[in-house]
């Protein structure tokens, strides 16, 4: 049985860590599967038969230049931990694994590279300072030594080929993994609510833009039905000031953090997504899933590649509120424009499927084992 690494920063709950708890139970019904994390938290069941490893305990808070004079540092023990593992493919995610294992790789590691790209750097290191600098020449130095990358989105992919001269012939897209199954059957549990409701998900911070989302609903005016966001973030208290400013403290509700946020999309009147940028949302992925109608920002990236153009959800342009608020007052006079989009919804769901994706990714884990078996 082929050894597999899958290296991440931690399995805490955001969205790369969900897709890898999607996809390990398939990987592990194959490979013998070493997790590999450089962070203690676990917030996803992982299967028994997978082994887990720490190359260290990072604080999250850490500066940027410690993290960057460490990362040499690192990569030697993840080279060694591999060795001594005799790991014959790297599954790596994030972009600190990723420079990890890029070093690791010009210190001569052995076995199979390939990179998972949730993000679109040239967005979130778009700024001048010095941790963007630094991201943005490691991704141009270190990427292109993988054997492969897989963004998971066209766009992320056009990112990396415009912005960081990365070869598109040494990347393919893979989307991300979703457990179906899992979110139909959560999607079904009960729900304490009374009452009509538009749904956004997402962490409370100024990327999610949910202010401006707010501030298209109070300008419907049509307050019959509610508008609940699920999340918690640094922004917390001052959209709460923006709600109370508006006089909707009876109206928009602040729910914090929930674990199953399925059975409120299964149920919501709309699912109403003001993201600025993303790299593949699962949650408008999720949305769809459940059955929900979903009106979405044309973020970069995978908004439109998700949705096309307005096929499975209707799409608006980024900060613009005006056009946000249209959307919602369509979806509200045309209910058939509503029923449209449920009804198309599960089917495009079913396209990340995480066993449609996983046959995907083992067939190019499969492609690399056998190219490292023939040079060995």
């Amino acid at each position: 049985m082929k050894k597999i690494s899958v290296f991440i920063y931690s399995m805490a709950g955001g969205g790369a860590e969900r897709v890898v708890s999607n996809i390990l139970p398939h990987l592990a019904s194959k490979y013998e599967v070493h997790l590999i994390l450089m962070n203690n938290t676990i917030s996803y069941e992982i299967p028994k038969q997978i082994y887990i490893h720490y190359i260290e305990n990072s604080n999250p808070n850490e500066g940027g230049i410690f993290k960057f004079i460490k990362l040499p540092f690192l990569a030697l023990k993840y080279k060694k931990l591999c060795q001594n593992l005799g790991i014959d493919l790297h599954f790596v995610l994030m972009n600190r694994p990723c420079y990890v294992a890029g070093i690791a790789r010009k210190m001569g590691m052995h076995g199979a590279l390939i990179m998972n790209e949730c993000s679109t750097p040239s967005v979130i290191y778009a700024d001048n300072s010095l941790k963007s600098r630094i991201n943005r020449f490691l991704v141009r130095r270190l990427y292109p030594l993988a054997d492969l990358i897989l963004p998971n989105a066209r766009g992320n992919l056009d990112d990396l080929r415009d912005n960081f001269g990365i070869n598109p012939d040494k990347m393919d897209i893979l989307y991300n993994a979703t457990n179906i199954p899992d979110i139909a059957q959560k999607s079904a549990q009960p729900l304490d609510e009374d009452g009509e409701f538009w749904l956004s998900v997402g962490r409370l911070d100024a990327g999610k833009n949910h202010e401006l989302l707010i501030r298209a609903y109070a300008a419907l005016g049509d307050y019959s039905k509610s508008l609940i966001i699920l999340g918690k973030g640094p922004l917390q208290a001052h959209l709460q000031e923006v709600i109370d400013e508006l006089g909707l403290g009876e109206h928009v509700r602040l729910m914090g953090f929930e674990p199953n946020p399925y059975k409120y999309m299964s149920r919501c009147f709309a699912f109403v997504f003001a993201s600025r940028f993303e790299g593949f949302s699962n949650a408008l992925i999720e949305a769809l899933a459940c059955g929900a109608c979903v009106i979405s920002t044309d973020h970069k990236s995978g908004a439109r590649e998700l949705l096309g153009d307005d096929e499975f959800g209707l799409l608006v342009p980024v900060d613009n509120q005006s056009a946000m608020q249209s959307a919602m007052q369509k979806v509200l006079d045309e209910p058939e424009v509503r029923e449209k989009y449920r009804q198309k919804a599960r089917i495009r769901s079913q396209d990340f499927d995480s066993r449609r994706i996983f046959s995907h990714l083992d067939k190019i884990f499969g492609k690399f084992l056998s190219e490292y078996d023939t040079m060995s």
